[in-house]
């Protein structure tokens, strides 16, 4: 591999599609990831294990002799390009997180200061405003294609 791989990785951004509100439970959320604009990976999971949260890349189960092993179904080639995934996963489980404590907070009557995740933007704030208007997509997009 040739420092130019590194120069080269494409943009991730991530997407979670389920969050687990079990405490107990391990897996904490699913999530999709758009790989520079032209591929979407799904069934990637946030969970966590003895040494912290980690990303899971999407598995199948296989039974050999009895035994039940998981295989990535899709995975990065390289380290830079796993940092990459892992980061946008884990920016927007981080994101997903803010925004339900603040509905679960606006529905309890609580006025909790929130703590901003990490990995967000430099100044701390979210890569996005919040806003009571409704949008309107400028145009319909295509199945599983954020706009």
């Amino acid at each position: 591999m040739n420092e130019n791989n590194q120069m080269n990785t494409p943009e991730v951004t991530a997407k979670i599609t389920w969050m687990n509100n079990d405490p107990n439970m391990s897996k904490k959320a699913a999530a999709t990831i758009t790989i520079g604009n032209c591929f979407a990976v799904h069934g990637l999971s946030v969970v966590e294990g003895p040494k912290g949260l980690f990303v899971s890349m999407p598995q199948r189960a296989s039974e050999r002799k009895g035994e039940t092993k998981y295989f990535e179904v899709a995975h990065p080639t390289n380290a830079a390009f796993r940092q990459a995934i892992v980061k946008s996963v884990m920016d927007a489980y981080n994101q997903a997180q803010v925004l339900s404590q603040q509905y679960k907070g606006n529905n309890s009557g609580q006025n909790a200061p929130m703590t901003p995740p990490p990995l967000l933007e430099e100044d701390g704030t979210l890569p996005f405003s919040l806003t009571d208007e409704p949008s309107e997509p400028d145009s319909v997009p295509i199945m599983g294609q954020t706009m």
